[in-house]
């Protein structure tokens, strides 16, 4: 039969909610919520239940955050962005694991520090960058 649009509205008749179901009853496609002037505030990809694909969350219609899900699991890059819509740090997720580099940026969207993880653990010690981005100095962590 396929996918079946479902809405949900408030009090006021203004729609909160709007997602697909299938067959089932289980999520299909993606799923949207809105804050009450009628912002997206979140949009959830799934496949017959389960997140599969780019979730984007907002603040006020303003994109807050990115990630993307591999069979349920955050995989690739998490993004969340600073207030003028330029990433200030990215994650690198590997199985719903932080895995690999994470990076935070200035407001000017400048490099600002970075550090390595392995399976959920910081290796080695951030490095901080000056604002020509260039390494200039390793901070220790306490």
């Amino acid at each position: 039969m396929g996918a079946t649009e479902r809405i949900e509205r408030d009090d006021a008749g203004r729609v909160r909610r709007r997602y697909s179901v299938d067959d089932d009853g289980a999520l299909d496609g993606e799923l949207v919520q809105y804050d009450e002037q009628g912002h997206v505030e979140v949009q959830l990809p799934y496949r017959t239940g389960v997140l599969d694909g780019e979730a984007r969350f907002f603040e006020r219609g303003r994109l807050q955050l990115r990630m993307t899900y591999r069979n349920g699991l955050e995989e690739g890059e998490r993004i969340l962005y600073g207030e003028q819509n330029k990433p200030a740090m990215t994650v690198t997720v590997r199985a719903g694991v932080q895995h690999g580099t994470t990076s935070w940026f200035r407001a000017d969207g400048s490099l600002m520090r970075t550090a390595e993880f392995v399976d959920g653990e910081m290796k080695g010690e951030p490095v901080d960058y000056d604002e020509r981005g260039r390494a200039a100095k390793k901070t220790t962590r306490k």
